[in-house]
C-alpha cells in the first residue's frame, strides 16, 4: 500500500491501486458513505479496522469492541439511529454474536444499513475451526455476497448497504481469506454520500418480544424473501460465461480465481457460472446452467459442500466434494487435479522446520509462562484451563492445556474441579485480554 488510507480514500475514481483485500475493502467503506464501522478483531479480518479504518477516523465513526457480539449490538445501535454500519469479525466471532445475529435477522422495518464482513479461514491457518456458517446464514434468511476479487472487496460495502436498505435485512459479507490477505489491483471507486434513514418517532417495533417476532416473520417470508430471490435471479453481478458447452463449472467468492487460473494455464474449454450471492441461492439460473451442459458439471466451494448441496436437493446431478470430505480450501492444483487435467502424483512427505507461533518480545504473558513452567516442575501443577486469544499461545511454552473459547476458561475449571474437588488447587484457569 503505497499511498496513505486517507490518501486512498479521497484519490480520484479510477485511480489504481495495488491494495490488501481488507484494505480494498475499508475503503470502499469510507468512499461508499458508510458512516460506522465497528468490530473484535480476528485474524484474517482484523486489518478492516487495524491499518484501515483507524487511520481516518475523522472519515468515518469507528471502535473496537469487548466482543463480537457487543460489536454487532453498537451496529444495530448505529443502524436504529439511522446510518450505516459495517461489523467486521472472522467465522467464529460470528457465533459469538449468534443472539444478536439470528434475533436482528427478523427485523424488517426501515432503519440504516447493517452490513456484517465476516472473513473465512478454512484451512485454518489461525482460527479454531473450519465450521461453515452457510447454513447458519440461510436459516437466517439473510442476504450473502461472497466477492470473487479484489476490486469486488472494494465495492461490496456500499453494495451491500444498497441491499440492506432495499431489503431491509441485515447483509453478510462473506469475504474469503486468501483475498483478505492477498494484494491485488484496484480502481477506487466513486466517493458517495448517503443521507441517514427516515426512522420513526418510536422504536417498538425493534423488539423481539413473541408477538412481534410472529409478525415479522410472516412479513420476511410474505415480501422480503421473494423480492430477494428475484433480484439474486436477475442480478448481473451473477457472471455466465459460455464455452462449447461439453463441460460447465459452478462457483463463487475465493474460488473463482482458481478456476481462471486453470482455465488461463491449460487452454480449458469451459462454461463458467460464477456466482455472486449464495443466499438465496439462484436456483432458477443455476438449473438453466445445468441444462445447457452436455458433460459434467463441477462445483468448486471453499467450506463444506453448502452450493453442493442445495444444488442437489434441487435434482441436478453435479461432481463436487465427498460427503465427509477433509478438503475445505481449494488450490489451483487441486481443482486441475479433480478435473482430470493433473494427474495426481503422490509426494514424499516432507517434515517442515518446527515454528510455532509465539508470544510477542516484552509481553508479560511471556513472564507468566515462567512462573507455570515453575509450578509444573515442582509438579504442584497439573491442568491450565486456556482461553482463545493471544494467550492461546502459552500452549506453545507448556503454559496452557486446554483451550475453547472466549471466556470459557474459567467456567471448564469450575465444572472440572466440581467433579474433582481433590484436584481444585492444583489446576488453574487463564481468562485475558489477546489479539
Amino acid at each position: 500500500m503505497a499511498n496513505s488510507m486517507k490518501q486512498i480514500c479521497t484519490a480520484p475514481s479510477g485511480q489504481a491501486e495495488v491494495l490488501q483485500g481488507n484494505i480494498a475493502f475499508a475503503s470502499g467503506c469510507v468512499r461508499g458513505g458508510l458512516h460506522a464501522a465497528d468490530g473484535y478483531p480476528g485474524t484474517p479480518s482484523s486489518e478492516v479496522i487495524d491499518r484501515g479504518l483507524s487511520q481516518v477516523q475523522d472519515m468515518i465513526t469507528v471502535g473496537w469492541s469487548v466482543n463480537e457480539a457487543v460489536a454487532a449490538a453498537v451496529g444495530h445501535g448505529h443502524s436504529l439511529a439511522g446510518r450505516d454500519c459495517v461489523v467486521t469479525m472472522k467465522i467464529p466471532g460470528l457465533f459469538q454474536a449468534g443472539d444478536i445475529f439470528t434475533s436482528g435477522a427478523l427485523f424488517v422495518q426501515e432503519r440504516g444499513a447493517l452490513v456484517y464482513y465476516i472473513a473465512s479461514d478454512f484451512t485454518p491457518s489461525s482460527t479454531q475451526h473450519t465450521i461453515d456458517p452457510r447454513y447458519l446464514f440461510k436459516s437466517c434468511f439473510t442476504p450473502v455476497y461472497e466477492p470473487r476479487n479484489h476490486q469486488e472487496m472494494h465495492e461490496s460495502a456500499a453494495l451491500a448497504v444498497e441491499i440492506s436498505r432495499r431489503f431491509k435485512s441485515q447483509v453478510v459479507i462473506m469475504a474469503a481469506g486468501h483475498l483478505c490477505h492477498s494484494e491485488g489491483l484496484v480502481r477506487l471507486m466513486p466517493i458517495q454520500t448517503r443521507e441517514p434513514a427516515n426512522m420513526p418517532e418510536s422504536l417498538k417495533s425493534f423488539n423481539v418480544l413473541p408477538s412481534v417476532a410472529r409478525k415479522n416473520y410472516d412479513i420476511m417470508m410474505a415480501e422480503r424473501m421473494p423480492a430477494l430471490q428475484k433480484f439474486v435471479e436477475e442480478s448481473p453481478l451473477n457472471k455466465w460465461e459460455q464455452g462449447s458447452g461439453a463441460i460447465g463449472v459452478i462457483t463463487y467468492g475465493g474460488c473463482d480465481m482458481y478456476i481462471r487460473e486453470i482455465q488461463k494455464k491449460y487452454g480449458l474449454d469451459v462454461d463458467i457460472l460464477s456466482l455472486a450471492f449464495t443466499n438465496p441461492l439462484p436456483l432458477e439460473l443455476i438449473r438453466r446452467f445445468h441444462h445447457s451442459i452436455q458433460g459434467d458439471v463441477y462445483v468448486f466451494e471453499d467450506g463444506y459442500r453448502y452450493l453442493q448441496d442445495g444444488i442437489e436437493q434441487a435434482g441436478l446431478k453435479v461432481i463436487g466434494k465427498e460427503p465427509y470430505t477433509t478438503l475445505t480450501e481449494w488450490t489451483p492444483a487441486l481443482v486441475a487435479e479433480k478435473m482430470g487435467l493433473l494427474r495426481h502424483e503422490p509426494r514424499q512427505a516432507a517434515t517442515p522446520v518446527a515454528r510455532p507461533p509465539i508470544i510477542c518480545a516484552g509481553c508479560p504473558y511471556r513472564l507468566f509462562a515462567g512462573e507455570v513452567a515453575l509450578l509444573r516442575k515442582k509438579k504442584q501443577l497439573d491442568v491450565v484451563f486456556g482461553d482463545i486469544g493471544c494467550n492461546t499461545l502459552l500452549y506453545f511454552m507448556n503454559a496452557l492445556d486446554t483451550g475453547l473459547a472466549m471466556g470459557a476458561s474459567e467456567a471448564e475449571r469450575i465444572g472440572y474441579v466440581l467433579s474433582r474437588p481433590e484436584q481444585a488447587g492444583r489446576v488453574i484457569s487463564l481468562i485475558g485480554d489477546g489479539t
